[in-house]
């Protein structure tokens, strides 16, 4: 070191030296650990992130698979809840009340179905359910057609009516079992057929008291003398009384018709129709919807008659048959009647 013309030397002893080497080397090593520490600590950090990151996927995976099953549940449910409502309606609508009748009750749903196992449950339980509706309408079918079968009307042919025109909609399949449930479909088909019929079958007396006055068949006319065929039933009673439908229809014809005189026509539907002739007045207008027992006109002696009395018939696809059958039915078929007819509640019957 050189100071004011003067050289001072400044001597570093080895142990110096060598101690100030250690503190550097010492700081170096301070910082390489630091930094490997640091860099450690940094892919702990990470491999933390990348493991809290997959537990994340896992954890939205399990929450959409979650999501999927509640959604596929509640599908389940509403599928279910929609066909029980649809087996309600059928059971209100052919069976009515369901404790007084034979037919089978429906299935209790709770408001929640969290459960897919109960839901399969549920779902077989509904399929037994209509298998026994279908058993039920089947016993009701065989009631109807002995019915028909004494007012003298095949039930083969009513059954095998084609399929009636003014009916339609989009096509939506049935889930489930389809093949119960279609066998349950034919089967109401053919019992609302077999009771629409026996419900436009007459079976009211047409005028009280009945007092016969000519039968259905071949007599000698009481104008010519000669044979001739009645059509129908001759009720003799006092002018001006009450003539009564026979069954429920509509009013197709009013007014005066050779042969009969004054005449209402009924149409009951199913090619049954009814006809009461001689008639001093009207109590209908063409057109008009009757039920049973409703007053369609007035007792006469108008058109080819001898003096008041009701000509009335019933006609099976334009062929007059004998009235007879049809007003002296058994208790078991008016206790048939009268059931179908809680059914339709007063309608006309038609297909």
């Amino acid at each position: 070191m050189r100071s004011n013309g003067q050289v001072r030397f400044v001597r570093i002893s080895t142990a110096l030296q060598l101690k100030v080497v250690a503190v550097l080397m010492a700081a170096v090593l301070l910082w390489l650990a630091m930094t490997a520490a640091a860099f450690f600590q940094r892919a702990i950090v990470e491999q933390e992130r990348a493991a809290l990151g997959e537990r994340e996927a896992a954890v939205a995976k399990s929450a959409g698979s979650v999501a999927a099953f509640r959604s596929s549940v509640d599908g389940i449910a509403t599928r279910i809840e929609a066909r029980q409502r649809r087996l309600d309606r059928v059971v209100g609508r052919y069976f009515g009340g369901i404790e007084d009748t034979a037919a089978p009750k429906p299935i209790t749903m709770k408001a929640s179905l969290p459960e897919a196992k109960r839901l399969a449950e549920l779902e077989r339980q509904q399929i037994a359910f209509a298998a026994a509706l279908t058993d039920a309408a089947a016993e009701r079918s065989i009631k109807a057609e002995a019915a028909l079968r004494k007012y003298g009307i095949n039930p083969r042919t009513v059954a095998a009516q084609p399929v009636p025109e003014g009916i339609g909609g989009p096509y939506v399949p049935v889930s489930g079992d389809p093949a119960a449930l279609a066998r349950l479909g034919e089967t109401l088909t053919r019992l609302d057929r077999l009771e629409r019929v026996l419900m436009a079958v007459p079976s009211t007396l047409p005028a009280t008291p009945v007092a016969l006055s000519s039968p259905f068949g071949i007599r000698s006319d009481p104008f010519n003398g000669g044979a001739a065929m009645h059509t129908g039933l001759d009720i003799r009673g006092a002018y001006g009384q009450p003539i009564y439908a026979s069954a429920a229809g509509r009013i197709v014809r009013v007014g005066p018709w050779s042969g009969y005189g004054n005449v209402v026509v009924i149409d009951h539907g199913h090619g049954i129709e009814t006809r009461y002739g001689h008639l001093s007045g009207f109590t209908v207008r063409p057109g008009a919807i009757v039920k049973a027992g409703d007053q369609i006109a007035r007792m006469g002696s108008t058109g080819r008659s001898t003096g008041n009395h009701l000509h009335f018939e019933v006609r099976i696809n334009g062929r007059a048959v004998n009235p007879r059958p049809y007003l002296e039915a058994s208790a078991d078929v008016l206790e048939i009647k009268a059931g179908v007819g809680r059914r339709f509640a007063g309608g006309v019957g038609r297909s």
